[in-house]
């Protein structure tokens, strides 16, 4: 009888509608590209930037507190960071020139439309929130760039290995509007940037 009864208890956890909450913390890999408007408005080639950001992170929180039908509707927003450093070569122009860095700051406000169970559910999502994108020479200091709004969106699946902890993933648009130059603040153009991150969720 026990024997029986186990894959039943198991299947009726595993349907329970998604609710509670989330907290997501992963590592991420960013797109920065090597666009030649950005680079010439500061004065550098666009082979000087560093095309990927290899250390990003990705925190976000989510809260799950509608259900219609088959879609569990989830609000929340994730702050994403990243950085990349490129040092010349012997093969660049000027392998003595100083290093370029590339810094990525983004707070994304979401709206989710999840698909699946408690225990595992994928995910369609998006919001308009600020970035911050900044390229500068590193020759001491770090000049201040405006934040720029942004549009992100993306999807991704979380699978709970535990009744707490899910190995997560999520891949993100980020849609940057144009900074104009003012003075002596350097602007930016529209860009568009990736980022696919990979990690832990907790409930």
């Amino acid at each position: 009888m026990l024997t029986l009864a186990l894959p039943v208890a198991a299947t009726a956890q595993n349907a329970a509608p998604i609710s509670g909450f989330v907290i997501d913390a992963r590592g991420s890999l960013i797109n920065f590209g090597q666009d030649a408007e950005l680079a010439a408005r500061r004065g550098l080639d666009p082979t000087q930037l560093p095309p990927w950001g290899w250390t990003g992170v990705e925190l976000g929180a989510h809260v799950y507190p509608l259900r219609l039908g088959p879609v569990t509707f989830g609000v929340g927003g994730a702050m994403h960071l990243g950085r990349a450093t490129r040092h010349p070569g012997e093969d660049d122009p000027d392998p003595d020139a100083p290093a370029v860095k590339t810094r990525f700051v983004a707070y994304s406000p979401q709206l989710s439309f999840n698909f699946g169970h408690r225990m595992g559910w994928s995910y369609l999502s998006g919001g308009v929130g600020t970035s911050r994108m900044t390229v500068y020479a590193d020759e001491g200091s770090r000049p201040d760039q405006p934040r720029a709004k942004t549009l992100n969106y993306g999807g991704g699946a979380r699978w709970f290995v535990s009744p707490r902890l899910a190995f997560a993933l999520d891949l993100r648009v980020f849609a940057i509007n144009a900074v104009p130059q003012t003075g002596e603040q350097i602007g930016s153009p529209r860009m568009t940037r990736y980022a696919f991150s990979v990690g832990a969720s907790f409930r």
